[in-house]
């Protein structure tokens, strides 16, 4: 048996203001596994974050979660999604 697909990028991009901090990226996460998400301070890991989350904007692609697209009926699926933050250190939010 396949497992659910839990959590999915399409083409994911994010800015911030004026910078592109990533673009193109495609995953899909399956029940029981984990995504490493690593890089150097400022390439836009916890944008990233904050946009599976849907607590940011995507700059272009979408985010699925158990099949329904944030943003589209989203509401329900990010009852079951939570992001956990660390403290800001110099970026201001």
């Amino acid at each position: 048996m396949t497992s659910p697909k839990l959590l999915e990028a399409r083409g994911l991009a994010a800015r911030r203001g004026e910078r592109l901090l990533f673009e193109g990226v495609d995953f899909t996460l399956l029940a029981g596994e984990v995504l490493w998400l690593r890089g150097t301070n400022g390439r836009g890991k916890t944008t990233m974050l904050r946009v599976l989350a849907g607590l940011a904007p995507a700059a272009a692609g979408s985010v699925l979660h158990e099949g329904v697209t944030l943003g589209e009926g989203g509401a329900a699926a990010r009852e079951h999604l939570a992001y956990v933050a660390h403290a800001n250190a110099l970026k201001e939010d």
